[in-house]
């Protein structure tokens, strides 16, 4: 594939970007890091506390130089610019981003990659073109089997020689899905360079990694895209089975304890716990709470509503009576009866996890 941007990677965090001193940074170079829990007040993550994953140095762009190579097996490859791009018909859509290896530090033994704790998944509204309209103006021809995104960062990998593109691929049916967004604005401002300014991709309900930064090549493919992203990484592989040829796609369901803190000192009486659920397969329909090494769960209420790609907040009134040790969890279930295992489903990567978090905290007089 070919791009139309000249690309000066940048050694760690684009210059032109200061970072958030509350994030938790997991790499330096490429930049990577966490969103601590305790910052995740609203339905909305702030735009300098969103999580930032990276698998190369972030590219200098600039919107009046960039394009947007449409290609492949279509009967109109074209460009088109930044200006062009937003002159088409956009949409706005609210939706959680989970990075795969969020809580991958918890994983026993440990695994390849970066260590992240509970804090690599955000909210925000993303506003932008659908990927369908600009692939149906380019006529989509009809052998094409995958549409193929391929960002403007560049790095190189042990296995794969020169310099490689992060790029991955979607199935027909989930890149022409209307949902599925070119979004250049995040929270109702334009992309921030750490966020995949000028366009980035939108993949609603899949995990971070389907969702492309600094997208500058879309191309309709006809064969299975073997790229590195797509068949070396991003994919289950467990202890005596094959590695999976099909790629990690759609978000499983989740929740997480966002207060009280893990090693907080509560006085005996009556506590809010609060929390976030999700699932990328469907509407999550109810959340539990266990006070008692799960062997009871009680039923947490919503504290904001349903919304098809993202989280939801809940609250659960919590009587602390028992001086001492105690583990709370939380479980959210979701429309299509999926819920969260007790332990870790381990993987050679580390993807996935979306075991129940356990809270241990202390009650006191």
């Amino acid at each position: 594939m070919t791009t139309a941007t000249t690309i000066t990677p940048l050694p760690g965090v684009a210059a032109t970007e200061a970072v958030d001193p509350r994030l938790v940074v997991v790499k330096r170079v490429p930049f990577n890091a966490e969103t601590p829990l305790a910052q995740q007040t609203g339905l909305i993550t702030p735009i300098p506390l969103f999580y930032v994953r990276s698998n190369f140095a972030v590219p200098r762009l600039d919107a009046a130089h960039w394009r947007l190579s449409v290609e492949g097996e279509v009967a109109r490859p074209h460009h088109l610019s930044f200006a062009e791009l937003r002159a088409l018909p956009t949409r706005s859509l609210l939706v959680t981003l989970e990075c795969a290896g969020n809580d991958r530090s918890t994983l026993s033994p440990p695994t390849e990659g970066e260590p992240w704790q509970y804090g690599a998944v955000g909210t925000a509204e993303w506003t932008g073109v659908p990927l369908a309209a600009v692939l149906e103006a380019a006529g989509l021809a009809d052998r094409t089997r995958e549409i193929l995104v391929e960002g403007a960062d560049r790095g190189t990998v042990a296995t794969r020689p020169g310099t490689i593109p992060f790029a991955r691929s979607l199935p027909l049916d989930k890149a022409l899905h209307p949902d599925t967004l070119l979004a250049y604005a995040m929270n109702g401002e334009l992309l921030t360079a750490q966020h995949g300014f000028p366009v980035r991709l939108i993949v609603p309900g899949w995990y971070g990694m389907a969702s492309v930064k600094w997208v500058t090549c879309v191309a309709a493919v006809a064969e299975r895209f073997d790229g590195f992203f797509q068949t070396e990484r991003y994919i289950l592989s467990r202890p005596g089975q094959e590695e999976a040829s099909t790629p990690v796609s759609v978000m499983r369901v989740r929740s997480l304890i966002l207060s009280p803190l893990a090693d907080a000192a509560l006085p005996v009486g009556r506590h809010r716990v609060r929390g976030l659920a999700w699932s990328g397969a469907a509407l999550v329909q109810r959340v539990e709470i266990s006070a008692d090494d799960g062997a009871s769960w009680e039923p947490a209420e919503f504290a904001s509503r349903a919304e098809r790609y993202a989280w939801r907040r809940w609250e659960y009134t919590w009587e602390a009576m028992t001086l001492g040790l105690i583990t709370l969890r939380s479980r959210a279930f979701d429309g299509r009866g999926h819920t969260q295992p007790s332990e870790p489903e381990w993987n050679r990567l580390g993807y996935t996890n979306n075991a129940i978090q356990v809270v241990a905290v202390q009650v006191i007089e």
